[in-house]
């Protein structure tokens, strides 16, 4: 360990005219000067002073002194000039050239008085007077041994220094640690001895200097037996012989130096990756306790931070021998059996283990250096000290200093500048930092060429500093995440009215101040269109600096949380630099991840710092963050509650207005075919397309394929010109299916077409006829987007894996839509991340295959990858399916009071089951949503009602109701805006919960009603039976009546026009209509099953169809077996009676 003296005061005996000469050099020179001279001096050794006096003794026997000047020193273009100097040194070896200078211009003293004055004028770091008053007495109490009764020293030498990242902290520890401890203070001192003879000069020749000035004769006596002490000192024997008496004289006479062990130790020290030897490494790195020394342990967190109880690897075993190893030292130092003065500096407290951070806290000191720069006078020495490196002064005009007024600054000026600083801070919400403001003022200083504080009122001009700050300070990071999103679109090229939302919350808070808008969550599924909304905000928004970034570019390899904690607080400090910022997150939920039950999670404290820095203490200001999601679950819910981040759901749902803009946009500038438009191009898309990124990439896709198809199509011509029978080969081979889709686009004989498909080198023997097919394309714009490249791209896209299996799977749910009403046969409908999902459930009474009553199966192998996620869905059916079937009951009951209704369906379900079949492919978009629909299946089989087939239904209901007459009350559900769209693709009319259906929105809702199409809430399932049944050909006149007038009474109500009144009383006697003759009708087929039931002599193979279609026949046959049971019955009597008698 290196070992040093502490400070010592040394004397430099010069004239007071030499004295102002050197520092009048001093101030002569600019900055950089200064610098370069210093470096110079400290690579010069000066001859020894005692030759030089003696040489100089020696020539004042025969000659004068010649006086030293600053010939050179003093003249600013020989210190340019190398040239000149080689010329006047006499030497070409540049370094012997300067020792040459120098020895021939300074004395050894002046060398030294010199060297010690630059060494004062360029200190670049700042010590707070509080932080050196504070270094000063731990010196004088832990190193010195001094007593003092301060309550502001601490009982032990402990020291935690706290700070942000950047806040100075190791810097300024180190300097005041050399400042204060080790520098060396060196003054220049009068010539006593000549002052002496200049005052006995005037004075009788019998006058001694004790008579003239008593206090310059004391001083020159101590002056003598500090010399004569210390060249004591420096002769071998005599040191050893007289050490007491030679220390004890010049501690009385000056402060002497202390011999200390000092070093800084680093992570980089004690971490190892062999097991138990990390603590023995610290330990050992703290040197010898019997010494004096001094430890700044950088980084202390490293150290001293806690070990995960939980965890048992091999990194928290060595982190608890460091703790163990830590606390014994820290005790060591406490009880005095270690000397050693410990300073700690970190970032990061909170993680230092309790019973260290308790030690620091009742026997040490803790500072936290941020506190420092709250005050005016550090802040305004931080200034000043960037002002001095631009060599701008701080001084009045008549200073001997300041010889213009351009570098040249007044007291007032450096007040003002350090006051408007503090606002500006404030405003972006940065804290106030030495490093930033010191390269805030220089790039205000590089921007302007000077520095004047009316500049920081210049708020464009502030912010393009800032963004220069930003550039210097975090560079790397700066490249990677600023301005880095593509804003080459239009914001009208956004459809949805959510943009206009987004743009109220982030124009609130990047431009009115508001700063309840901190942000958003924009959640939906892939290509809805989230990132979208932001780029196309920012594109008419040049003045708003963005800042894009996922995890992996805040990630640092070598230590991937705390690099990803660490880059995180500075991308927002970043972000306020050159605010107005917009900061978006794609997939935020892997940057906010939720926190773990237990807290211990070490991704924990990514999501705290992001929760920290969005509402903090410092509060953002003008800084609007985005992130986007298709998983809202797994994004912690404090990030989303009131006061931080808003929700909106992108969920990519798209009008037929809307399908038609994004095309139009996507196809603008494209010729197209005589028979092709925005109609042609959107029905291409059905099926495929769900969001805005899926049509745009589909008209992209098929765009693409016909650019590629002309310039195939030109090098064909080309080929004809003199090409090789191979190349022309080869070409075919390789351009085959282009080839192929040019013949497809200008509807090539088939015979042509047939040929070149059967024979693909064949196409070049039919090469004169196509190229004469071909002949009317004279230029691209003759060759327009044709049906064949909606086709291609069509294929193409539903080939893809992504796409393959959905499409197919969509095919066969259309395919197996019901052409008719039929019993038990209806279409539920669930949601997936993406869309809707059509769901055809079948449902049929079968013999009694077990104990229980209902069954649900798959028609369809599962798809699902996770056979555990499949079963619970299986489960979640089969449960909504039994609840179905208790809710008819229920609502059978209210019907008919009288009669059980579940005694009677449990006689007629006593030998028979109630199957319900779904596709399996299904399952994961069922479960409670196919509540109604399962019930409405249940209710027809039973009854053998036919279902219309012309709606879709989604929604779970009660098995009662909130009130009497209203069982079947509808619970909310989630996805219903997905599975309207599906639905209302290929059918006319779509049921759901009725708070649901308020949710949805009126422009949405028109663009159905325009195409006589119609969603509708519902409230209860007494409601729904009437709309959804088919009781006949009088009864469904009825019904279609009624949902039109609806679709109309809606349309005028929501275009303005004031619907007529007849037509509301109209609708509402329709319905009441309907569900009265529904009512009855089942009724009677109640009645029906239960005489069926009563009936001894029941048919047990007749179907249900035969029982309702026999009603009228089987009660009159049923009066007549009754009857002549009673005659009968009557009659053996009567016989009995007359017997006995």
């Amino acid at each position: 360990m290196a070992r040093k003296l502490t400070k010592e005061v040394q004397y430099v005996r010069l004239s007071e005219k030499r004295i102002r000469e050197i520092e009048d050099l001093v101030a002569s020179w600019p900055y950089e000067t200064r610098a370069f001279m210093r470096a110079r001096l400290k690579q010069y050794k000066p001859p020894s002073d005692f030759v030089n006096a003696v040489l100089d003794r020696i020539l004042s026997l025969f000659m004068a002194a010649a006086k030293r000047k600053f010939n050179v020193l003093k003249d600013p273009e020989i210190l340019t000039d190398w040239p000149k100097r080689f010329e006047i040194s006499g030497q070409t070896n540049p370094q012997e050239a300067w020792n040459k200078i120098l020895e021939k211009e300074l004395s050894a003293k002046d060398y030294i008085f010199l060297l010690a004055l630059l060494d004062r004028e360029l200190t670049d770091v700042h010590i707070p007077a509080e932080l050196q008053d504070l270094f000063a007495k731990i010196y004088r109490a832990h190193i010195r041994k001094e007593y003092i009764s301060d309550p502001s020293v601490p009982k032990a030498p402990l020291l935690l220094v706290v700070g942000p990242s950047g806040s100075g902290k190791t810097a300024t520890i180190t300097q005041a640690i050399d400042k204060v401890i080790f520098a060396n203070e060196t003054f220049a001192q009068i010539d006593l001895e000549q002052k002496k003879e200049e005052l006995l000069a005037e004075e009788p020749f019998w006058k001694t200097i004790d008579q003239i000035d008593p206090t310059l004769s004391r001083e020159i006596a101590i002056r003598r037996k500090i010399k004569f002490y210390k060249r004591l000192s420096r002769v071998p024997l005599l040191k050893t012989i007289l050490k007491k008496r030679i220390g004890r004289s010049l501690s009385e006479l000056e402060e002497q130096g202390i011999l200390v062990d000092a070093s800084m130790v680093t992570p980089n020290d004690f971490q190892t990756a062999l097991a138990g030897e990390p603590g023995n490494y610290f330990k050992k790195s703290l040197g010898d306790p019997r010494r004096t020394s001094i430890r700044h342990i950088e980084e202390a967190h490293s150290a001293f931070g806690r070990a995960n109880a939980r965890e048992s690897g091999g990194v928290e075993r060595q982190q608890r021998t460091l703790i163990d190893t830590s606390n014994i030292v820290l005790d060591e130092i406490i009880n005095g059996s270690r000397d050693c003065l410990l300073i700690a500096t970190t970032d990061q407290p909170e993680k230092f283990d309790p019973a260290i951070y308790r030690r620091f806290v009742e026997k040490g000191k803790i500072i936290n250096i941020a506190d420092y720069w709250e005050n005016p006078e550090n802040l305004k020495e931080v200034v000043h000290l960037e002002l001095i490196r631009h060599d701008i002064r701080v001084g009045l005009p008549d200073d001997v200093f300041c010889p213009t007024a351009a570098v040249c600054m007044p007291p007032q000026d450096l007040q003002r500048a350090v006051e408007k600083i503090y606002v500006i801070f404030d405003e972006r919400t940065l804290k106030v930092i030495p490093s930033y403001v010191r390269k805030l003022i220089d790039s205000v200083i590089e921007i302007k060429g000077g520095f004047r504080p009316e500049y920081l009122d210049d708020s464009l001009l502030v912010r393009h500093a800032f963004e220069l700050v930003a550039k210097n300070s975090y560079g790397d990071l700066f490249g990677k995440v600023v301005d880095r999103m593509d804003r080459h679109l239009k914001w009208d090229e956004y459809v949805g009215g959510v943009k206009d939302v987004f743009s109220e919350m982030a124009n609130n808070c990047l431009s009115y101040g508001v700063s309840e808008e901190k942000g958003v969550v924009l959640n939906g599924p892939p290509g809805s269109g989230k990132t979208f909304l932001v780029r196309a905000w920012l594109s008419e928004n040049d003045d708003i600096h963005d800042i894009s970034a996922g995890l992996t570019a805040l990630q640092d390899p070598l230590n991937p949380i705390d690099g990803s904690v660490e880059n995180l607080e500075k991308l927002y400090d970043v972000a306020k630099m050159i605010a107005p910022t917009v900061v978006f997150f794609d997939e935020g939920d892997a940057l906010a991840p939720r926190r773990s039950a237990s807290g211990g999670s070490p991704a924990d404290k990514l999501t705290n710092t992001f929760l920290n820095l969005i509402d903090g203490e410092i509060p953002l200001n003008r800084v609007f963050t985005v992130l986007t999601t298709n998983r809202l679950d797994i994004l912690d819910p404090a990030l989303i509650r009131s006061k931080r981040l808003k929700v909106m759901e992108i969920s990519g749902d798209l009008r037929k207005k809307d399908i038609a803009e994004i095309i139009e946009g996507s196809i603008a500038g494209i010729p197209l075919a005589p028979d092709l438009g925005v109609d042609a191009v959107m029905e291409s898309a059905q099926g495929i397309c769900n969001t805005p990124a899926d049509y745009a990439a589909f008209v992209e896709k098929a765009c693409s394929l016909r650019s590629t198809e002309y310039a195939v199509l030109l090098k064909l011509r080309s080929l004809g010109e003199g090409a090789s029978e191979e190349d022309m080969v080869n070409f075919v081979k390789f351009n085959f299916k282009t080839l192929v889709g040019i013949l497809d686009a200008v509807d090539a004989p088939q015979k042509i077409r047939s040929l070149v498909k059967e024979d693909p080198i064949g196409f070049l023997h039919q090469y004169d006829k196509i190229i004469e097919l071909l002949a009317w394309i004279k230029d691209v714009k003759e060759y327009p987007l044709m049906p064949s490249h909606l086709k291609s791209a069509r294929r193409e896209i539903s080939q893809s894996p992504v796409k393959k299996s959905k499409v197919q799977l969509d095919e066969f749910l259309v395919a197996e839509l019901s052409q008719e009403p039929q019993v038990g046969f209806i279409i539920g409908a669930g949601a997936s991340d993406v869309a809707g999902v059509l769901l055809p459930i079948a449902t049929s009474l079968t013999y009694n295959l077990g104990a229980e009553k209902v069954m649900v199966t798959g028609a369809v192998s599962p798809s699902a990858p996770a056979t555990a996620e499949l079963d619970m869905a299986v489960k979640m059916t089969q449960q909504s399916a039994q609840e179905a079937l208790t809710m008819v009951e229920n609502y059978l009951q209210e019907l008919d009071s009288k009669v059980s209704m579940s005694r009677l369906a449990g006689d007629f379900l006593e030998h028979y089951t109630i199957h319900h079949q779904l596709l399996s492919a299904s399952y994961n978009v069922g479960g409670p949503s196919a509540g109604y629909a399962l019930a409405l299946n249940t209710l027809s089989t039973l009854l053998f009602m036919p279902v219309y087939n012309d709606f879709g239904i989604t929604g779970a209901p009660w098995t009662k109701g909130v009130k009497r007459g209203e069982v079947g009350g509808s619970v909310i559900i989630g996805g219903h805006k997905k599975k309207t769209q599906k639905v209302l693709l290929h059918l006319r009319r779509m049921f759901m919960p009725l708070q649901n259906y308020k949710d949805l929105e009126l422009d949405f809702l028109e663009n159905y009603w325009l195409q006589g199409k119609d969603v509708l809430g519902v409230t209860n399932f007494g409601d729904l039976v009437p709309e959804v049944m088919y009781f006949g050909e009088d009864y469904e006149k009825i019904l279609f009546e009624l949902i039109d007038m609806r679709i109309e009474y809606k349309l005028r109500k929501f275009q303005g026009n004031k619907p007529n009144q007849g037509i509301k009383k109209e609708i509402l006697t329709k319905k009441q209509l309907l569900k009265d003759q529904a009512e009855n009708e089942i009724l009677s087929r109640l009645n029906a099953l239960r005489t069926y039931l009563r009936t001894p002599e029941r048919d047990p193979h007749i179907s249900l169809e035969e029982i309702f279609r026999q009603r009228g026949k089987r009660n009159i046959k049923t009066l007549f077996v009754t009857l002549m049971s009673y005659f009968q019955n009557r009659k053996s009597k009567l016989l009995t009676d007359k017997i006995k008698t």
